[in-house]
């Protein structure tokens, strides 16, 4: 019997061979690759949980769907949390909010920080920003969104646009101080200005008192976004000292350092000391004219009377809460800008910095905040007496 060999046959190869290999592999009942050989029984609560890697901080849906599936069963946070390597915090979490209507919502969402509606303003969207901008109401650019949300016959609106609109047209600060002014002393201030409008100030002098401190911190510097926050060095403990000093268009006395607090017997005491210095002052003129504020130490009888027989028989009133028609307080603020600039470190370089800064006030400094004085009185008359 003749046995004919059969025919090798040729195996297919290169893309027709991998076409192939992938028809006869059995697949899932979702017509994917079965990679599993033996099929597990089917239970809600073994749903197969993909892996995450280690830089994936989020919960999937399918790990949050476990884990609420898990939790109506009353199975323990940390034990579902060790089932799928996640923080049991994050699992606590999800269980707290099983029962809201949504439990799978990102917070983002909840927040308001991605688009939920039109990318562009309509006319009535402006009308209303505009309004809440005049009226002051706006506190931050999420409350004007959630406003404009909150109006059912305006459509939808995403949070971008709303916050644009508003850097457009300005920005939140927060408000400059600002004192009250009784109803009394501003007429008291309105009266003043009336009256001394058209007076010569060249012939007063102007005194006060003022404190200097370390650690002060109101030079303003630039911070490039990305950047580490700018920081100052700060002195311990904050030191504190008071100075005494006048001005007059003519020159400036010299600075009377305070010790202490400052009563009638010590004011007395600075004005003796400084006699010499403020008559030198008015040596040319026989009439000249005395101011002081209402400070606690500046309004007993023996201090009045002191200044009429030693110094100067005009004493020019002060309104009450009226710093800004005083001039040497613009001298002040001119020197506190120095004294900060040169960053004292403690009691001794502070000392030396504002006897520095007074050294440094020019005459022309000095003239001009006097001559300027009448122009502020009619801005305050503008205003009805109110603080400029």
């Amino acid at each position: 019997m003749i046995i004919e060999a059969s025919k090798p046959q040729k195996q297919p190869t290169g893309r027709s061979s991998m076409i192939q290999s992938q028809k006869e592999e059995p697949k899932s009942s979702y017509g994917k690759r079965n990679f599993n050989k033996s099929h597990q029984p089917t239970d809600i609560f073994h749903t197969p949980v993909k892996k995450v890697s280690k830089n994936v901080y989020h919960l999937s849906n399918p790990e949050k769907a476990y884990i609420v599936l898990h939790g109506l069963i009353g199975t323990e946070a940390h034990e579902i949390a060790h089932s799928i390597a996640r923080d049991a915090r994050s699992v606590q979490a999800i269980l707290n909010k099983k029962d809201s209507p949504n439990p799978f919502q990102q917070s983002h969402e909840m927040k308001g920080r991605w688009s939920k509606g039109d990318s562009k303003l309509t006319d009535n969207h402006k009308y209303y920003l505009q309004k809440w901008m005049h009226d002051g109401s706006l506190k931050s650019a999420r409350q004007a969104w959630n406003r404009l949300n909150s109006i059912q016959k305006l459509l939808p609106i995403s949070y971008h646009p709303v916050r644009n609109f508003l850097n457009a047209n300005g920005k939140f600060v927060r408000p400059r101080l600002k004192s009250e002014v009784s109803d009394t002393n501003l007429g008291k201030r309105v009266a003043y200005c009336t009256q001394y409008r058209n007076f010569n100030f060249r012939k007063v002098l102007f005194t006060d008192e003022s404190s200097f401190q370390l650690n002060a911190n109101n030079e303003k510097v630039y911070w490039r976004r990305g950047a580490k926050p700018p920081t100052k060095s700060k002195a311990n403990p904050n030191s504190k000292i008071m100075v005494w000093g006048g001005i007059s268009y003519t020159g400036k006395t010299s600075l009377f350092i305070v010790k202490g607090k400052l009563k009638a017997p010590g004011y007395i005491a600075i004005l003796k000391n400084k006699r010499r210095d403020m008559k030198a002052l008015f040596a040319s003129r026989r009439i000249w004219y005395f101011q002081q504020d209402g400070a606690p130490c500046h309004r007993p009888l023996v201090v009045r009377k002191y200044i009429t027989r030693w110094l100067t028989k005009n004493i020019l009133p002060h309104p009450p809460q009226s710093p800004d028609l005083n001039p040497i307080e613009l001298i002040w603020a001119q020197m506190k800008r120095l004294v900060e600039k040169k960053n004292p470190k403690n009691r001794a370089e502070l000392l030396a910095a504002i006897i520095d800064s007074w050294n440094r006030i020019s005459r022309e400094d000095i003239r001009k905040v006097i001559d300027n004085l009448p122009k502020k009185m009619d801005k305050i008359l503008e205003l009805d007496g109110d603080l400029l």
